[in-house]
C-alpha cells in the first residue's frame, strides 16, 4: 500500500512516520526549524500537543474504507480490507461469565498489523 501511495504521489510531504525517510524525529526537526525561523523573524509561537497513539482505534471502519476508495484502492486489496475489518464481533468475559456479543465498528483486531 505504501509503495502504491508513494508511486502515485498520494502521501503529502508533511506526512511523517510510516514513510521512508520521514519519521517522528524528522517531523520534530522540521517543526523545530519552522519555530526557530518564526522566532528569528519576531513572531510568537503557541504550540498544542495532541497524543494520537490510539487514534487508529477510534477510526470507524466504514470511514477508513471510504477514504481508501478515495485513494483509488480497488479490487482484491479493497475487498480483503473490507472483509478483514467488517462483520467483526467481540464479547467480554469476567470470572468465567460471558457477556453478549457486540459489533466492532472501529480499531483493528488485537495482535494484527494493518
Amino acid at each position: 500500500m505504501i509503495s502504491f501511495l508513494d508511486s502515485n504521489n498520494t502521501i503529502t510531504e508533511h506526512q511523517h512516520g510510516f514513510t521512508r525517510g520521514r519519521s517522528c524525529l524528522t517531523n520534530l526537526l522540521e517543526v523545530f526549524e519552522h519555530w526557530t525561523r518564526s522566532l528569528d523573524e519576531g513572531y510568537g509561537i503557541d504550540v498544542i500537543y495532541l497524543d494520537y497513539r490510539k487514534a487508529f482505534d477510534t477510526v470507524p471502519h466504514h470511514r477508513l474504507i471510504y477514504k481508501l476508495q478515495l485513494l483509488v484502492f480497488q479490487g482484491k486489496l479493497l475487498t480483503w480490507l473490507q472483509s478483514f475489518l467488517t462483520n467483526r464481533l467481540m464479547r467480554v468475559a469476567v470470572n468465567g461469565q460471558y457477556f453478549t456479543w457486540s459489533k466492532v465498528l472501529s480499531g483493528v483486531p488485537h495482535g494484527s498489523v494493518l
